[in-house]
């Protein structure tokens, strides 16, 4: 075997490792498009691999040594890259299907994951033990063989899985692009392998008509794909969230996955926007004088807009984990960075840590929506998060913490651990508001403030006044704890 021979065959084992931590990593963000990202989905995706992985591993030692030359590594990197450029559509014609089939909701993610990624990860896999073979020509090198393929593997999975996570995704801005160029990545490897065995012309010209097939073959799909949705203003894939901004009459919806977060008229960005938000509201009510307020989670921006318009006094940061989210708001939901309304990009709870000054008012509208449907980051629902909140308040600040679970364990659970942290906690609906101080002000008062402010043009806020309680939380109710915080078991949905 020649120098240049085993350079490609090197080559080889490391991009397929990186292809396909990098595919694995794409197939997280694809599953959790439409089934959501909590824990079963996850594990769904790790064991499937895992599965592909080990039946590749197995496959691929028996082909090796049934056909033991390069042409065999050539034909499975380009089976891999055949069977990864169909994804996106498969994905587009059969997840929704599964996710609304009668099928038991824990199949689902297994179910699609087998069918999108089982095959091309298998493929990808099979490559390391192929390559040994071709590598180990006496029994005397095949343990050291052996050992320096899987460390070349290993390597290219641990640059595969960086590189797609942390630059890929967000220079194509695509889940389904990132996976095209993973596949083309396959099929270029394959023609390296290939190229680098000095073969005959007609192979070479046959791998490469194989390359403009698959390419012409991707945009087909890619187009087709795209033509049988609806036109949205704006789609994209970040590292947290599929996300579109559509426009239906006068209204703009901003969908994160599944869910519709944040609605806002396109003639009146600063008036109602979905319902829920008029209670953020509140807690200015109770706290007229406040005048630095913090908002965890962006979203559309309807608080963003909202507070430095009605309270001209006001300064207001805005921090969300999600840089994709910061932009559209900005090119699509009129939110306008200014000294009194200032943006950050980052995790909340690593954000109130960092952070050395203090908020009179705190708003939490942190949440996401999976298959199980509206749902929160366990980490910013915990006995230990509140107490980062309190340490952020000022004296007498007030938390004001949007929970859409009225009729679920969790908004107990969650009015049970704000009392663990804060002697004062209200409630409306599945709002929740607590502070140090007595929150005193009466019905009555907070309606005449409202009025007499801008306030006063959000039609759910005086219902919500209507239903304040300081009704203490369910005997039964648990405090959540950075050790345990089963938000989706608490909401019933698991």
């Amino acid at each position: 075997m020649s120098v240049s021979e085993r350079l490609a065959l090197r080559f080889a084992v490391f991009a397929a490792g990186a292809l396909l931590m990098g595919l694995e990593v794409a197939a997280f963000r694809i599953i959790g498009k439409t089934f959501g990202s909590a824990l079963r989905e996850t594990t769904a995706v790790i064991a499937v691999f895992l599965a592909a992985m080990s039946v590749g591993y197995w496959a691929g030692g028996r082909v090796g040594d049934r056909w033991p030359r390069a042409t065999t590594l050539v034909a499975t990197l380009v089976a891999a890259a055949s069977s990864l450029m169909f994804v996106p559509a498969i994905d587009a014609m059969l997840s929704p299907r599964i996710a609304g089939s009668s099928f038991a909701l824990a199949t689902h993610a297994f179910l699609a994951t087998t069918i999108l990624f089982a095959i091309p990860s298998l493929l990808l896999a099979a490559t390391s033990p192929i390559a040994i073979r071709l590598f180990a020509t006496t029994t005397g090198e095949s343990g050291s063989t052996a050992g320096s393929i899987s460390a070349l593997s290993t390597a290219g999975s641990i640059a595969g899985s960086i590189v797609t996570a942390f630059l890929l995704i967000d220079w194509l801005a695509s889940i389904a692009r990132t996976v095209t160029v993973v596949a083309i990545a396959t099929l270029a490897t394959a023609l390296i392998v290939l190229l680098a065995q000095r073969v005959r012309p007609r192979y070479a010209f046959a791998a490469a008509g194989g390359l403009v097939a698959i390419l012409a073959a991707g945009v087909f799909v890619r187009t087709r794909v795209d033509a049988a949705g609806p036109k949205p203003v704006f789609v994209g894939d970040s590292a947290y969230h599929h996300i579109l901004v559509t426009d239906h009459g006068p209204m703009r919806d901003l969908r994160f996955n599944v869910g519709v977060q944040s609605t806002m008229r396109r003639s009146d960005p600063f008036g109602p926007g979905l319902m829920y938000t008029d209670s953020f509201h509140i807690g200015r009510l109770l706290r007229p004088n406040a005048k630095r307020i913090l908002v965890i989670g962006l979203g559309g921006g309807t608080a963003a807009r909202q507070f430095p318009h009605y309270y001209p006094e006001v300064e207001v940061d805005v921090v969300d984990v999600d840089p994709v989210v910061v932009d559209v708001a900005q090119r699509y939901f009129g939110v306008k960075p200014s000294a009194r309304l200032r943006l950050h990009t980052g995790d909340g709870r690593t954000f109130l840590k960092r952070a050395t000054q203090k908020w009179d008012l705190i708003v939490l509208d942190a949440y996401s929506t999976n298959r199980y449907g509206d749902t929160l980051p366990p980490h910013l629902v915990t006995r230990e998060f509140f107490r980062d909140v309190s340490a952020r308040l000022s004296e007498d600040g007030v938390v004001h913490y949007h929970c859409a679970f009225g009729n679920s364990r969790l908004l107990g659970a969650l009015h049970a651990t704000m009392g663990s942290v804060f002697s004062n906690v209200l409630r409306t609906r599945g709002e929740l508001l607590a502070s140090h101080l007595p929150m005193i002000a009466t019905k009555d008062v907070l309606r005449a403030r409202a009025k007499g402010s801008q306030a006063r043009r959000l039609p759910e806020l005086p219902r919500l006044i209507e239903e304040l309680s300081d009704a203490p939380p369910p005997r039964d109710a648990m405090v959540l704890t950075d050790d345990y915080a089963p938000v989706d078991t608490l909401l019933g949905r698991r």
